[in-house]
């Protein structure tokens, strides 16, 4: 019985003793090439789990050790590879699809060990975010300056992301591969900016009250609040939404011009507009809402 081999285990995830199912054997077919593959089925005596491993031997490479022994130039692959980046982002179903995408892309090509391609890719994620947040500018460096001039990361995260277009740029125009401890870094970065724009508030919606800054979002608790109400009732947002009015931050004004645009459009129909008056103890002609 032949000893055992250590080899890369993907369920273990690190080098364990295998036992040699099959091996094979072949030498060079060529005289102005010297060398020797071994073709083996392995066994992980750790969990049995079956996989393939192939040593390449380069015996033109070979040199001498101490002792005068010729040692080869060796190559070894197994299959199934080493997974980088098993464990992906999670809830990355709830980023909006041409990140999910090219996110998504940007793993597979790590995962490969496609480095130049993963370099394009983690810019790539940048560029996606931008067209998504419809944020102007003619190059990379001007949109990513605007992300926080939008105030949707800070500066330093703008450094960071300036890092990862250094990456891209040397990768896609001067086919300058990455090193594998950089891409991993840039995947942390990455990651991190995909949390805090979109996954955090998404794991929060239900859970936390959070500060609402955009129409669709207003729109999705008007209606649950609509929802509360008898058709027919007539009052302002205030009487609408309730305590819920402090997750407009102080932007009920814009929030109601943009509503009452929508109604007269036809755009919404869940309520009419209604009477200008007073309500409840507040002496302040308010803009009154019919629910339908």
């Amino acid at each position: 019985m032949s000893e055992p081999e250590k080899s890369y285990c993907q369920r273990c995830d690190f080098e364990t003793n295998h036992s040699i199912l099959f091996k094979k054997t072949v030498g060079s077919d060529s005289e102005e090439y010297n060398y020797s593959q071994d073709y083996m089925i392995v066994k992980c005596l750790g969990c049995d789990t079956i996989s393939y491993r192939n040593v390449f031997f380069d015996l033109e490479s070979s040199y001498p050790d101490e002792n005068g022994d010729w040692i080869p130039d060796v190559t070894i692959e197994t299959y199934p590879k080493k997974i980088r980046v098993a464990k992906r982002i999670a809830n990355s179903h709830a980023l909006p699809e041409k990140i999910r995408l090219i996110y998504n892309e940007a793993i597979d090509s790590y995962n490969a060990d496609c480095f130049i391609l993963t370099g394009v890719a983690f810019r790539a994620v940048i560029e996606a975010i931008c067209i998504e947040e419809n944020i102007l500018g003619n190059n990379l460096e001007k949109k990513i300056n605007n992300l926080v001039r939008q105030k949707l990361i800070t500066e330093k995260e703008a450094n960071r992301l300036h890092s990862i277009r250094f990456i891209g740029n040397d990768s896609v125009h001067e086919m300058k591969s990455p090193s594998e401890m950089s891409l991993k870094i840039v995947l942390s970065i990455i990651e991190h900016l995909l949390n805090n724009i979109y996954l955090i508030d998404y794991d929060a919606e239900g859970v936390l009250e959070t500060v609402i800054d955009k129409f669709s979002e207003f729109e999705r608790l008007l209606n649950r609040c609509i929802n509360e109400l008898n058709a027919g009732d007539e009052v302002p947002l205030a009487g609408i939404l309730n305590k819920e009015i402090r997750r407009l931050n102080g932007r009920i004004n814009e929030f109601e011009t943009d509503l009452i645009n929508k109604i007269t459009s036809n755009v919404y129909t869940k309520l009419s507009i209604g009477k200008i008056a007073p309500y409840g103890n507040d002496t302040h002609q308010r803009q009154h809402f019919v629910i339908k």
